[in-house]
């Protein structure tokens, strides 16, 4: 008999709960949290091959945030990878990236942070987010937009009814676990987890009004694009 191994690719944005999600996934019965890059930091996140074959006898999980591109279809049809692709409300995101800045991390991919932001006014920092990050977070979704056989989760639903959509995920790759497993593997998660967002959905009502104009005009450069499920309606 041949065994046939799960493997999920969280495709995910930044500030979007991944590490929760992922952690979860991964505390599932006979499930393990993989890595599919070689390093981090300002590296773009793209899925390296012999990373993913050191996986490839396990049933895993693994969070990246990584583009559609034909390279990640490579690797997905390669490494049979059942895509599931996490997203926020892009206003919150800036907010949350704000105090990434300020408390974590000036390293990622996505723009150059420089030195001395932690000190910068809110305003000045939701400009910086909004003029020199979100434009990966464009890329990111739209990238994603019209790929098939993938499951798109929301950071607001998986936050607000994590059982529901860990069982949607679960259905949806065809993992073969009970709603007692998914609801022992969520409350693991929670007790042993140090790092949470702040979960306060609309913070970026906050945002000065040039950035949100700013926002709303980068999404109409792409007319045919349903926004909605990053809060974005034209």
């Amino acid at each position: 008999m041949v065994i046939v191994n799960k493997h999920i690719l969280l495709a995910c944005m930044p500030k979007s709960g991944s590490t929760y999600l992922s952690n979860a996934i991964g505390d599932l019965p006979n499930f393990n949290v993989g890595v599919a890059v070689p390093s981090w930091g300002r590296r773009e996140q793209e899925l390296d091959d012999a990373c993913l074959c050191r996986l490839e006898d396990q049933n895993y999980v693994i969070q990246v945030h990584v583009r559609y591109s034909d390279a990640t279809q490579h690797h997905i049809e390669n490494h049979h990878l059942v895509p599931i692709v996490l997203v926020r409300n892009i206003f919150d995101v800036v907010p949350s990236l704000i105090d990434h800045h300020r408390k974590e991390s000036l390293l990622h991919p996505m723009a150059f942070v420089p030195e001395g932001i932690q000190g910068w006014s809110f305003e000045a920092s939701a400009r910086f987010v909004t003029t020199m990050v979100l434009p990966w977070y464009f890329n990111f979704y739209v990238s994603w937009a019209e790929v098939p056989n993938k499951l798109l989760v929301k950071y607001e639903d998986w936050i607000l009814n994590p059982e529901k959509e860990l069982l949607r995920i679960s259905d949806y790759a065809k993992l073969d676990v009970s709603s007692q497993e998914v609801s022992r593997a969520i409350s693991n998660t929670v007790n042993s987890s140090p790092r949470k967002n702040v979960v306060t959905p609309g913070r970026g009502n906050a945002l000065p009004v040039d950035c949100i104009s700013q926002i709303h005009a980068m999404a109409e450069f792409y007319p045919g694009v349903d926004f909605a499920p990053i809060g974005i309606t034209h």
